[in-house]
């Protein structure tokens, strides 16, 4: 009996240690830095950045190349925020081509047009050149209250870049509540130094 019971304990520690190492993905990598780094795939592209340990991912397979959804999606709740909703957001998206918007210049631009014709509390900060894993692709930092719908608070500060990379226009953000938007500048500068494509 005694053996017996040795046994099933055995099976369930083995179990437990599958189940957990199941639950955590492979192209995930966390260290001392406080960051995680972590490989993507969309639209058959690999490619991998580092982002901040205390983000979520919206979906489970958030970093696969599901057809269903091609973004990158994690979320950060700050300490005492019981709302259900996050104060962070990073979003990642490779975007196809559309007749207005046939790269990174002009979908920046067409983004941002759409944003002052329809949002009154629009305000454009910063519009600048980007270099994200060697490719030179357009930034933009702005004030709006129509977007961040997983965010806590509907008026957001963005810091968006665009880049043109393997017949795709390539959105990079990063999004918060105003109150802690010195945080998504330093987030976005952390996620665009580390980002970088496979092939």
């Amino acid at each position: 009996m005694h053996i017996k019971m040795i046994k099933l304990r055995a099976i369930t520690i083995i179990l437990s240690i599958l189940i957990l190492v199941g639950i955590f993905p492979a192209g995930c990598a966390n260290d001392d830095s406080g960051y995680v780094r972590v490989t993507a795939v969309k639209r058959g592209i690999s490619f991998s950045f580092e982002y901040p340990a205390l983000y979520y991912k919206y979906t489970s397979d958030v970093f696969d190349d599901n057809t269903n959804d091609h973004s990158v999606v994690l979320l950060y709740r700050s300490p005492g925020n019981f709302q259900g909703k996050a104060d962070k957001q990073i979003y990642i998206r490779p975007c196809e081509p559309l007749p207005d918007r046939p790269d990174a210049s002009t979908w920046t631009e067409e983004h941002l047009k759409i944003l002052k014709n329809g949002d009154p509390r629009y305000e454009l900060i910063e519009r600048s050149t980007i270099q994200v894993a060697g490719i030179s692709g357009e930034m933009a930092v702005y004030n709006t209250s129509v977007l961040g719908n997983y965010l806590s608070a509907p008026y957001t500060v963005c810091r968006d870049a665009y880049i043109d990379y393997q017949g795709y226009i390539w959105k990079i953000s990063v999004m918060a509540v105003t109150a802690i938007e010195d945080e998504v500048k330093l987030d976005f500068e952390h996620l665009i130094k580390s980002f970088k494509f496979f092939n």
